[in-house]
């Protein structure tokens, strides 16, 4: 029996397929993560902690991750500390805030909706992070094409992270970028920003594609019809325009072993 292909073998369109989200919260938490690490066993966070992020990642705008660093993959022991990543993407964009805790139980004692309005005292991270999803154990894609993105991007002075699963396991190697909080996937294309609608990312994804990034672009979508909306971004005193349409996608094998699946794509008409 010829087995079947890896699911990053597709040839489908990275273009706005990105996850939206208001807010990312990256934690470290070293030591094995299962296919789903947030929730209760799928790391060795407390119980307790892993019932609340995943509350957050079900019930609000909220998109929690756990990173690791390949230097420090031993368990904390008392005094030492875990670094904490939140971006507020809507309320304050561009800016990533850094905690660094000597308990993990001090991250749910924040209120996730001041995390989503960036209302809290925290010194702010100077610089870009880069976190790759390395989880083999969600996909074998992730932890194969992850950890060469992962080298070299640390060959290139990045601040990189591994993480858990972020999406899209077929457009491996997938990475998130923070505080723009942009997604990125297969050879550096961009997929989307994740505080866009897909129908937006669609825009964002032909421009820069074209050679302009829109980023820090403002827009405005109107439905024309039950599959195409007019969106219009501006920036810089430019504006960018065009016809975004909403078609099948048909089967597609999201992960690898698993059935394929239906779904969208968004992309500018006639394009």
């Amino acid at each position: 029996m010829i087995p079947a292909p890896p699911c990053s073998a597709t040839d489908e369109s990275l273009s706005a397929t990105a996850p939206t989200t208001a807010c990312w919260v990256a934690i470290e938490q070293p030591g094995p993560w299962q296919s789903r690490a947030l929730e209760s066993g799928g790391s060795r966070l407390p119980d307790e902690v892993a019932r609340v992020l995943c509350g957050w990642s079900e019930d609000l705008d909220i998109k929690v991750l756990l990173i690791r660093s390949r230097h420090r993959h031993v368990i904390h022991r008392a005094g030492q500390t875990r670094r904490v990543y939140i971006a507020p993407l809507l309320s304050r964009p561009g800016t990533l805030f850094r905690l660094d805790v000597e308990d993990v139980q001090e991250v749910i004692k924040f209120d996730p909706l001041t995390l989503i309005a960036g209302d809290f005292n925290a010194p702010i991270h100077p610089a870009r992070v880069d976190l790759v999803c390395t989880n083999g154990r969600r996909d074998i894609c992730c932890a194969q094409l992850g950890r060469p993105l992962l080298e070299q991007l640390e060959a290139a002075g990045q601040e990189v992270w591994e993480t858990t699963h972020i999406g899209g396991h077929r457009f491996g190697p997938v990475h998130l970028t923070l505080p723009d909080g942009r997604i990125w996937g297969r050879n550096g294309e961009l997929r989307g920003s994740t505080h866009l609608s897909r129908i937006e990312q669609a825009l964002e994804s032909y421009y820069f594609k074209l050679g302009t990034d829109l980023q820090g672009a403002q827009y405005e979508q109107v439905q024309i019809s039950d599959n195409s909306w007019q969106v219009r971004a501006w920036l810089n005193g430019k504006d960018y325009s065009e016809v975004i349409e909403r078609s099948e996608r048909g089967l597609s094998m999201e992960s690898c072993n698993k059935e394929a699946v239906t779904g969208h794509i968004f992309k500018v008409k006639n394009f």
